[in-house]
């Protein structure tokens, strides 16, 4: 038989995410971050891919599967782990980053929320960048950003600090529009800057307001354990089980078996984090661990979401090969969310 197959068409497989959700056709650059590199068989014509043909002999499908399958076998688990790379260059770019952001915990205060703000505003421009097509009203977005996370920290009650900086947010971003010489579109351009604020804003004050509850460097602890920890256990695990893509049209290197993996592991670093945390019962940090990792996959996948749409691999440039700061916290926004109301819920 032909080492090549009639009938196959070369599929353009998508561009990467930074997560690591598949950087495949470059060179030495990191595969599918919870799964195996992207090694579909190429889209084949409707009759190519039906049962076996009336001489008995496999179809081209079932071929290419089961070669596919036979090279996966033969690997070592080192090699799986190692296959794109990436899992290396991700912990010698997180050790610093985890070392700074604990200190700053441990610290917490005025000094916690300004490294905050910074980060937010960071992660804000590069959102603003990616959605440059919509002309969002930039100033607007920071001042409202910035207002939020201020707000948290200066007022008494970090929770209508969050509402109020955002409404306040919204205020800023009305009178943006409306000083506006040229309005030409000027309705999206305000929803653009609008949702800037609530998806970038809400989160990093939130994670503000979390470190202002009685127990709050033990709650935004939680937050970091469980979503680093779910990211780097989901990225092993898929590169050793990975086989059902869980979302090939948003993330194509995300696989069921690496959203276990991560869930199981994650959970359970919380829960353990949880054992040295004497205002947290273990079955709580448990429910805590879970929301944070579900929360941090829903998060990840809509930022992979957005690069997708508008054409993107990576948020930004800001870390080099791991793309920007939006690509780094985009789990940890939606977990800080969900692990506020789960702790206030359940402890509080």
């Amino acid at each position: 038989m032909s080492s090549r197959l009639p009938g196959r068409r070369r599929r353009e497989r998508p561009e990467s995410d930074t997560d690591g959700s598949a950087r495949d056709g470059l060179p030495g650059s990191p595969g599918p971050a919870d799964g195996e590199p992207d090694e579909t068989p190429p889209d084949l014509d409707a009759g190519d891919a039906g049962t076996a043909g009336n001489d008995g002999e496999l179809s081209e499908l079932e071929i290419v599967e089961a070669a596919r399958r036979e090279r996966l076998a033969s690997r070592t688990i080192r090699q799986r782990i190692a296959a794109g790379g990436g899992l290396g260059s991700r912990v010698a770019v997180a050790v610093p980053g985890v070392v700074g952001l604990v200190a700053l915990v441990v610290v917490g205060g005025p000094i916690f929320a300004v490294a905050v703000a910074v980060i937010a505003a960071l992660a804000l421009s590069e959102f603003y960048n990616l959605t440059a097509a919509w002309r969002p009203l930039r100033w607007a977005g920071f001042l409202a950003v910035l207002l939020a996370v201020a707000m948290t920290a200066a007022l008494g009650s970090p929770e209508r600090g969050v509402l109020l900086g955002l409404l306040s947010g919204i205020g800023l971003v009305a009178v943006g529009g409306l000083i506006l010489g040229r309005r030409e579109d000027v309705t999206g351009r305000m929803a653009v800057t609008a949702f800037g604020l609530l998806y970038v804003g809400g989160p990093f004050a939130m994670l503000v307001a979390t470190r202002a509850l009685p127990d709050g460097a033990g709650a935004v602890a939680n937050v970091f354990v469980g979503t680093w920890v779910f990211d780097t256990a989901s990225f092993v695990g898929g590169k050793l089980w990975g086989r059902r893509r869980i979302a090939p049209r948003v993330s194509p290197g995300k696989t069921l078996e690496g959203l276990l993996v991560g869930v199981l592991v994650g959970t359970l670093a919380v829960a353990f984090a949880g054992l040295y945390m004497e205002w947290i019962d273990w079955w709580q940090s448990l429910i805590v661990g879970f929301v944070v990792c579900m929360a941090g996959f829903v998060g990840d996948l809509f930022e992979s979401m957005l690069k997708r749409d508008v054409g993107a691999k990576d948020s930004g440039r800001l870390l080099r090969g791991h793309g920007g700061i939006l690509d780094r916290f985009d789990a940890l926004m939606f977990a800080t969310v969900a692990a506020y109301a789960a702790t206030v819920f359940l402890v509080h």
